[in-house]
């Protein structure tokens, strides 16, 4: 009896060492995203690597989860599309660049072998303290903070391979900035002008747009959600993210903005088009302009509407220094 209570107050001793030891490092862990946060340095996309919106199309991730039925199970557990703006998720996302930085750790091509060498070093070194003849509480405490991470670190490389793994860039999302900077002199100064060209993701630009917050502070997504019953659902049952994923519309959208004459590309034939209905509409030619115009007229005020909207979520202009 002496024996087993001794084995088990050993063994309670050794598994809250370990804990502390995991939550220490969770703790270091959630200090340096905070400080990166602060930082405000926004993480970019490896050059030549596909986009996340690319990655989840090659991979077929989107009709995955409308197969498997995850928008309806979502709402059936409660969390339904306006859930999101009640716990300030978007706020918080944009803020701490939460979504850039998810992009470019999973799209980097160097974030699995890192995260597996880190985890091989941390698991040997947990392995090592853990065959030691004398493990008292604090080493436990140590094989917890090692031993955690590195089993972290491995499932998240093996996942993240997983994910990226096959696919390429299939689309650019290239942007020529010029960008003005003033250099100070003793008389006048002087500006100087240069080009170049840099990425961004739609995933990026719906952050430095701050188009998040905005979702979230005029509630738009409640609107959507009263105005339609379960919109999850019915999203899934319309097969909206199988279409979305065949068609590859998200990536070509995420181009088009990146793209400094992508909105005036797409409205051009409607700018084209509307011209030409009013004239139909004044000549009317053989009694049937009204009906002409109309069917001339409509899709030219759809695509000057769809390229309004993606100059809408076009990348910003740099600052200027």
């Amino acid at each position: 009896g002496k024996v087993a209570a001794s084995f088990a107050d050993a063994t309670t001793s050794n598994l809250a060492g370990v804990s502390v030891g995991a939550m220490s490092a969770l703790g270091v862990v959630v200090a340096a995203c905070r400080v990166q946060a602060r930082s405000r340095v926004a993480a970019r996309v490896v050059k030549g690597a596909p986009s996340l919106l690319q990655v989840l199309e090659q991979k077929k991730l989107l009709s995955l989860a409308e197969g498997l039925k995850l928008l309806s199970q979502a709402e059936s557990a409660g969390l339904n599309i306006q859930t999101v703006e009640q716990l300030g998720l978007l706020k918080f996302a944009e803020k701490n660049k939460l979504l850039s930085t998810v992009e470019n750790l999973v799209t980097n091509p160097q974030t699995p072998i890192l995260w597996g060498i880190g985890s091989l070093f941390l698991g040997v070194d947990a392995l090592y303290l853990a065959t030691q003849e004398q493990v008292d509480f604090f080493t436990w405490v140590l094989i917890g903070a090692l031993g955690a991470p590195a089993l972290v670190l491995a499932i998240g490389a093996l996942v993240i391979f997983s994910l990226t793994s096959g696919t390429s860039k299939l689309r650019t999302f290239s942007r020529l900035e010029s960008i003005t900077t003033y250099t100070p002199d003793a008389k006048l100064g002087k500006f100087n002008v240069t080009e170049a060209f840099r990425d961004a993701t739609l995933l990026q630009t719906l952050e430095d747009r701050g188009i998040l917050s905005f979702i979230e502070e005029n509630r738009l997504l409640t609107l959507a959600g009263s105005l339609v019953n379960k919109p999850l659902t019915l999203t899934q049952s319309l097969g909206v993210l199988s279409t979305l994923e065949g068609t590859r519309l998200l990536s070509g959208i995420e181009s088009a903005a990146a793209d400094n004459w992508g909105p005036f590309n797409i409205s051009f034939a409607g700018l084209v088009l509307v011209p030409l209905a009013l004239a139909l509409l004044l000549l009317n030619p053989f009694g049937f302009g009204l009906p002409l115009a109309l069917a001339i007229a409509a899709p030219g005020l759809l695509l000057i509407a769809v390229g309004i909207g993606v100059s809408a979520i076009s990348p910003p202009l740099p600052n200027k220094q």
